[in-house]
């Protein structure tokens, strides 16, 4: 089986020089990279899948350095398991750098306002790996190191963004990414995990296969201050996917 992993990148030489340095100390060697520029993000996304040759496509970011055996336990786990459409695991950030991101600004916080975003927005489960939440939030628990203690294959809702292997043909017939996702392109990603799901795979997270998410406050970081159009994101998802359920 032939792996195609996908860098999309932002003026981040210097972390970019460390993605292709893990590359290179990987166990399995049958993979092709290609490194995407385009903007938006989720253009590059899109672009890169149909310019891979592999039968898997993994999307990795450009700030993240993999363990060596990464490609090798992803792809071991498509050839072994035929009903999974989609492979995710740990995103570890490290503890200085959580700062990096807005999204984790509750950890370790006793505030009430920070247990209520836990309660309301995290379902009260923050340490949970893959979950969508019912207000159509993402649980964050891949990026602790807690994760780490889950053993197994855990059936999820979604892929982490940064960690994101799809079959390609399933790609294809899910008709790739939503171009209407603007800016950064969150939520993007459950979109397309979520067509996934719905075409009869499953969506599988495993702790072997594990990357370091060194999160930078350079590159598309930035873009990251447009919340309008991140609002609007929310909201298309939201709208597409969870009020179905209601």
């Amino acid at each position: 089986m032939k792996l195609s992993i996908i860098i999309c990148t932002s003026n981040r030489p210097e972390s970019l020089k460390k993605v292709l340095q893990s590359l290179d100390r990987q166990v399995f060697k049958n993979f092709e990279t290609l490194i995407m520029r385009e903007s938006p993000l989720v253009k590059a996304r899109d672009l890169g899948w149909r310019q891979a040759k592999g039968e898997v496509v993994a999307w990795i970011d450009d700030d993240v350095i993999l363990d060596k055996d990464w490609a090798k336990n992803l792809v071991e786990i498509f050839e072994e398991n035929k009903d999974v459409g989609g492979v995710s695991g740990p995103t570890i950030v490290p503890e200085n750098l959580l700062i990096n991101r807005l999204v984790f600004w509750w950890y370790g916080q006793k505030s009430l306002l920070a247990k209520l975003w836990v309660k309301l927005v995290l379902d009260n489960q923050p340490f949970k790996v893959g979950k969508i939440t019912k207000i159509g939030w993402w649980s964050p628990g891949s990026n602790f190191k807690s994760c780490l203690k889950i053993e197994g294959l855990q059936e999820v809702d979604y892929l982490e963004a940064c960690n994101m292997s799809l079959r390609r043909d399933l790609v294809k017939k899910a008709g790739g990414f939503d171009l209407n996702y603007k800016g950064t392109s969150e939520w993007c990603e459950l979109d397309l995990a979520m067509r996934i799901k719905h075409l009869g795979y499953r969506l599988v997270w495993s702790r072997e296969v594990k990357v370091e998410h060194q999160v930078s406050r350079s590159g598309v970081f930035i873009k990251r201050k447009n919340w309008p159009e991140r609002i609007k994101n929310y909201l298309k998802f939201r709208k597409k996917w969870l009020l179905k359920r209601q």
